[in-house]
């Protein structure tokens, strides 16, 4: 079958259903959904633990990308001499482009749709849901407790939207950057996975 779009590149809030949104797809379509797989990667090639990773992520709070010296590393593809968030998100890069070399695929998180922003079969989604929807997923989904619930998505938004702005220098959550802005709890899980796909794979 031939697809519209050959990429989905979905950022998402914490606990809006993203993952799951882009496990679904990968079912319908049937081609591979990468999420944890890219961390995975990333650190088996600087020869760490994911755990490392994800704190390096947490901690990103400096715009990367738009230095000279970072602008070069990035012309050339080294990562020596590059600060540790520097390094991750170039070896980051590197994973999704291979993935999406591959063939057709969907790719959750870590600024997939901007690393691939220069092919022109790449679909950018968002995901994002009101807040007691959130909490209720974290609580029955991650097994977050009533008591952390708020703070876990804060942390987690906050991390997600430092790390793409100082990737990409621009706001995580700005429609702008998005083909497709959905609403998880508005419309549902299954809703948004029909959407996609029927965008994906309609004659246009």
């Amino acid at each position: 079958m031939k697809l519209n779009y050959n990429i989905i590149a979905i950022e998402r809030e914490y606990a809006s259903g993203g993952s799951e949104i882009g496990e679904k797809i990968g079912k319908w379509l049937d081609i591979p959904c990468y999420g944890q797989e890219v961390l995975e990667r990333a650190a088996k090639l600087m020869n760490t633990i994911p755990e490392r990773l994800l704190h390096l992520e947490e901690t990103t709070s400096n715009s990367l990308l738009y230095s000279i010296g970072m602008a070069a590393k990035v012309m050339t593809g080294q990562v020596d001499g590059l600060s540790e968030e520097g390094a991750l998100y170039l070896t980051e890069e590197r994973v999704i482009k291979d993935m999406a070399l591959q063939g057709p695929c969907v790719i959750v998180g870590r600024c997939a749709g901007w690393i691939l922003r220069d092919r022109d079969d790449v679909l950018r989604v968002f995901i994002h849901a009101d807040r007691e929807f959130r909490k209720k997923r974290a609580m029955e989904t991650y097994g977050i407790s009533q008591e952390n619930a708020e703070n876990t998505l804060k942390r987690y938004d906050r991390r997600r939207s430092n790390f793409y702005h100082a990737n990409t220098g621009m706001s995580w959550d700005d429609k702008k950057g998005y083909h497709l802005v959905l609403d998880s709890s508005a419309i549902g899980i299954d809703q948004c996975v029909k959407i996609i796909c029927d965008m994906v794979e309609k004659d246009q």
